[in-house]
């Protein structure tokens, strides 16, 4: 018996709960939303998708996260979008006050409660987050898991292979300073570098990079926002955590180098289970650990402009 519950149900709110409703570990969701009726209509489409598939899950809907009760997993998803001509960092101050207020709305009615925090600034946000919980709660993000989509999306692109013939992670922040980790990338289990040399074959990874950080921006300029990729790599960590898979995944968790003033929500590809960790920083090159540490002091920087 899981109980989830999505607090925001706006365009990445309102796909994650509906990918969730088809995760058949899945026996209980509550809406949350403050905008009147969105939560209730959300419970009504969501009722109406699985109708014709033969299994039932409780779905509930609320205005206020006091009347959320006894959730194992809070998805904190509320928030303003950003635009195209606006960086995630932007967002901090405005949606600042909203992962606060959530957070201590929900706090008490759910003692055993997991905090997955997606709302952007993410890092910035889940920091936020875990400081408002006051170490009551375990809180974690979505860290850089849907730059490894995207990583992996134009590698398998670029070298014409099936997808799940490449491993490839990113750390850092879920942004501008995101770190494709180029030592962590094989091909069917071979280092790149040799797949490379093997098949004679090259590989731009300057285009692969600017993808990385760059695609979302023309996915909201045609789309008027991304959906489906965050619901698909969300989904994926709700999926390590609750099932406790023991999956390495780059989702975000708090995290302090010698050069941090406090610990901040960064991404180090790590171990995912309800027992979270280890990590694989001892296997990344000296480059790609510093481009992380200056990553977690960028994500200190915007989490000091949320508060």
């Amino acid at each position: 018996m899981v109980h989830i519950a999505v607090a925001g149900t706006g365009r990445v709110g309102g796909q994650v709960a509906f990918t969730l409703i088809f995760e058949r570990y899945v026996t209980e969701l509550s809406l949350v939303d403050t905008a009147p009726g969105v939560a209730d209509m959300t419970k009504e489409e969501l009722y109406h998708a699985i109708a014709s598939h033969g299994f039932d899950i409780k779905i509930n809907a609320y205005s206020d996260g006091k009347q959320l009760k006894n959730a194992d997993l809070i998805v904190i998803a509320g928030g303003f979008p950003r635009t195209p001509d606006m960086s995630r960092r932007d967002l901090a101050a405005k949606n600042g006050g909203i992962v606060k207020d959530i957070v201590e709305k929900t706090l008490d009615g759910n003692p055993e409660a997991w905090y997955f925090v997606i709302t952007n600034p993410v890092d910035a946000m889940a920091t936020l987050a875990n400081k408002t919980a006051q170490g009551k709660r375990q809180v974690i993000g979505t860290g850089t898991n849907l730059e490894t989509a995207r990583f992996r999306t134009i590698i398998s692109r670029e070298l014409k292979l099936p997808m799940g013939a490449v491993e490839a992670y990113v750390g850092g922040e879920h942004g501008e300073a995101a770190v494709p980790l180029w030592s962590t990338v094989k091909i069917n289990g071979q280092p790149l570098e040799d797949y490379l040399k093997k098949t004679r074959q090259t590989l731009d990874k300057a285009k692969c990079e600017n993808y990385v950080k760059e695609v979302s921006r023309e996915v909201i300029r045609v789309l008027g926002g991304t959906r489906y990729g965050p619901a698909g790599s969300f989904v994926e960590i709700v999926r390590g955590l609750i099932l406790n898979t023991g999956k390495v995944m780059s989702y975000g968790r708090k995290s302090q180098f010698k050069t941090s003033h406090e610990p901040v929500y960064v991404t180090v590809p790590a171990r995912i289970a309800k027992s979270l960790g280890p990590d694989i920083w001892d296997l990344l090159s000296e480059p790609e650990k510093k481009a992380i540490k200056d990553a977690a002091e960028a994500i200190h920087k915007t989490y000091l402009e949320a508060i």
